[in-house]
């Protein structure tokens, strides 16, 4: 069973609009509007100076609905609507994001074949002019190895402007609404497989021997009840410039991913996004800030920007999950420098949602972002349990 816990004060509104209709949703400005149920959009200064839902406007115009299809589309937990929109730009951003794959494996077959000419060049030259047999034979192997490379990097190039062409057909045909129930869908039934999975308890290990010093398992129980203290680092701690107390904790990585069109084209070990986070006190409130780092500037334009209200969802392994929402609008800023590109945002929490997630790991995060949400899975577990532990 789910439990649903909501921000009041100055999140009220929001939520509001989020587990009922209409709607807050965001416009290819990032302008914030009201979606009806029938797909009339209104602007949310409207709405709120009195239009509502019965004003008939120019928001009834076709140009300004918003795509309603006769389907079912289920929620997110914690009845977060999905719409067609938003399956719309997620469409979109998966576009973006073979298309930029498609680039980059095209620039590598560029540099592959300029590399083989070169070689190539190498060699007539090295045979002209009688070069040693120990010179030909080394340029014989690298022009070989450059003619496997660049065979090897125009293979990937086609693969992946295919797989571009392919999304692009998806966005422009629609069909993203029924590409997305068929994921889900194989989600449900990928999930189903591991139901009657019978897991060996940790305990069965404890009598392992290895030598007969050393006893690794000995403890396990102990460990799983009554886990160790968590190494606790604060950046900042004290009074801030206003005077209040301010309690900053290190940052720690909450997870990485990598979309499955990219990895191939990344250096070994790099990954697309990185998100690190740390819990800071001021005074009675707390908040959670995560920073988003992409390796590439262009990730902007596949996922726009993180609006102020838009929510993260934290599931737990115990198949409980909270909701925050985050205090201010991020953009995004770009560090010429290192190349890559963070956003930082901050999301309120209060002590009951605190008290949640000190008490079980975690195993997913859902991310709005303005060109609609992503899941990441934690590899990070105990993120929460031990940064709350510090905070506390």
């Amino acid at each position: 069973m789910y439990l649903r816990i909501l921000i009041v004060s100055s999140f009220m509104l929001l939520t509001v609009a989020i587990i009922a209709q209409p709607v807050i949703r965001t416009n290819e400005n990032g302008e914030a509007i009201i979606v009806f149920p029938d797909g009339r959009t209104m602007s949310f200064s409207e709405y709120t100076a009195g239009g509502g839902a019965d004003n008939n406007n120019d928001a009834t115009d076709d140009a300004n609905k918003y795509p309603v299809l006769d389907v079912e589309i289920a929620p997110l937990a914690g009845q977060i609507p999905i719409t067609s929109e938003d399956l719309r730009r997620i469409s979109e951003r998966k576009t973006q994001l073979a298309q930029t794959a498609a680039q980059i494996a095209n620039d590598r077959a560029t540099q592959a074949k300029q590399q083989r000419t070169l070689l190539e060049d190498q060699y007539t030259k090295a045979l002209e002019k009688n070069a040693d047999e120990e010179t030909i034979k080394s340029i014989s192997k690298r022009l070989a190895a450059a003619r496997k490379t660049e065979q090897e990097t125009q293979q990937e190039a086609h693969l992946a402007i295919a797989e571009a062409s392919n999304a692009e057909e998806i966005t422009r045909r629609g069909t993203y609404v029924q590409d997305y129930i068929r994921q889900q869908e194989l989600k449900e039934q990928q999930a189903k497989q591991y139901e009657d999975l019978k897991l060996t308890a940790a305990s069965s290990y404890e009598n392992l021997v290895l030598d007969d010093n050393y006893l690794p398992f000995a403890h396990t129980d102990e460990v799983i009840l009554r886990p160790p203290t968590p190494e606790c680092t604060t950046t900042f701690e004290g009074k801030d410039q206003q005077g209040r107390y301010r309690k900053d904790l290190k940052k720690q990585l909450l997870f990485t991913h990598t979309d499955d069109r990219l990895r191939p084209y990344l250096e070994e070990g790099r990954e697309y996004l990185s998100c690190s986070g740390y819990f800071t006190q001021i005074g009675g409130f707390r908040y959670l800030t995560l920073e988003f780092t992409f390796a590439y500037p262009n990730a902007r334009e596949a996922y726009g920007f993180i609006e102020k209200g838009s929510y993260l969802m934290v599931k737990m392994l115990n198949n409980q999950f909270i909701t925050l929402f985050s205090g201010k609008m991020d953009r995004g800023t770009y560090d010429t420098k290192t190349e890559l590109l963070t956003y930082s945002v901050h999301y309120p929490i209060d002590q009951a949602q605190l008290n949640l997630l000190s008490r079980s790991e975690v195993d997913q995060v859902v991310v709005s972002w303005s060109s609609g949400y992503e899941e990441y899975e934690v590899y990070e577990l105990g993120f929460f349990i031990n940064q709350i532990a510090c905070l506390d």
